[in-house]
């Protein structure tokens, strides 16, 4: 079951598809047993029970399991060896290569069997998949700049202070001004990063309208409803796109995702050193990783190649 209620209930935008997984109200509240599991950022005992015990087997006396977190342990899960007589898990083991069930590579898969857009969310992103259809192409950008105002214990990164500047200039050595079958749609946590780039291109960006907020943290006197629209449609939008450019970000890494294609025409910007990189998919390497480190997540979905363009 998925129950998000906070700022808003999830199923206002995002709708059971092939599984329901709606939370049945008239039977939440009864004396079933349950289990709480809080593991935020860093969970010992959880990563410990997930990565080295029966907890499939364990679970199973719990009438409710509730889980929050925000760890990535699914690559954990399938190397978990006391947990391989499970139907569901010898499924994946029997078809996906170890080294890539992951959450970067099953996320796309996932999301589609639990969640469908509403017709609001079709609706806002309709004019520009009629674009699409009718010959353009969409080059998307996403611009994490950090420290929204409505989230002032959000981190800021200092390294991405001229990104969009970069960004432009990356634009313009390809000769996008010139495209006019190119749409150029832009998503950021920052209104003034994002003006730089409206301001360039005028006739041939796309933005979402909307108050640009953290849906986790949001301000007082804001419309909830709006900045849930906005966010649910800004995901769907960056998994449309024939080219990314993207900073480090887990909302955008997870929308490319989405992508028919996720590595074609994928770039990533380097603050460290004012880059922008393509992207490769690091699990074509001869060597791929065994696990994702959940600090360095982001870095595992975006593959940035260090050669240069």
């Amino acid at each position: 079951m998925i129950d998000m209620t906070h700022p808003v209930d999830v199923k206002n935008y995002l709708l059971p598809n092939m599984y329901n997984w709606t939370l049945d109200n008239k039977t939440s509240n009864l004396n079933f047993t349950r289990k709480v599991i809080h593991a935020i950022d860093h969970e010992p005992n959880f990563e410990n029970e997930i990565r080295n015990t029966k907890f499939i087997e364990t679970w199973t006396q719990y009438d409710d399991i509730e889980i929050y977190t925000n760890i990535d342990l699914v690559s954990d899960i399938f190397r978990n060896p006391l947990i391989r007589n499970n139907t569901i898990i010898d499924m994946f083991l029997l078809s996906v290569p170890l080294e890539q069930l992951n959450l970067h590579s099953l996320f796309p898969f996932l999301f589609e069997i639990l969640f469908q857009p509403s017709t609001e969310v079709v609706n806002a992103i309709q004019s520009i998949l009629h674009d699409i259809e009718n010959g353009y192409t969409l080059t998307c950008i996403h611009l994490r700049m950090g420290q929204n105002p409505s989230n002032p214990l959000d981190a800021r990164f200092e390294d991405r202070a001229s990104a969009a500047e970069n960004i432009l200039d990356f634009l313009n050595r390809t000769n996008l001004r010139k495209m006019r079958n190119t749409r150029i749609f832009i998503a950021s946590d920052s209104e003034q990063a994002l003006s730089k780039i409206v301001r360039e291109f005028p006739n041939q960006t796309i933005t979402i309208p909307g108050p640009i907020i953290h849906v986790d943290r949001p301000a007082d006197g804001v419309h909830r409803l709006d900045v849930f629209l906005k966010v649910v449609t800004d995901f769907y939008v960056l998994g449309e796109c024939h080219m990314s450019i993207l900073t480090a970000s887990g909302f955008s890494a997870l929308a490319n995702r989405r992508r028919t294609e996720p590595y074609q025409n994928l770039f990533k910007y380097d603050g460290s050193n004012r880059r922008i990189e393509r992207c490769h998919d690091i699990y074509q390497d001869s060597q791929p990783p065994k696990t994702v480190i959940v600090g360095k997540y982001c870095r595992v979905v975006f593959n940035c190649s260090s050669r240069e363009m």
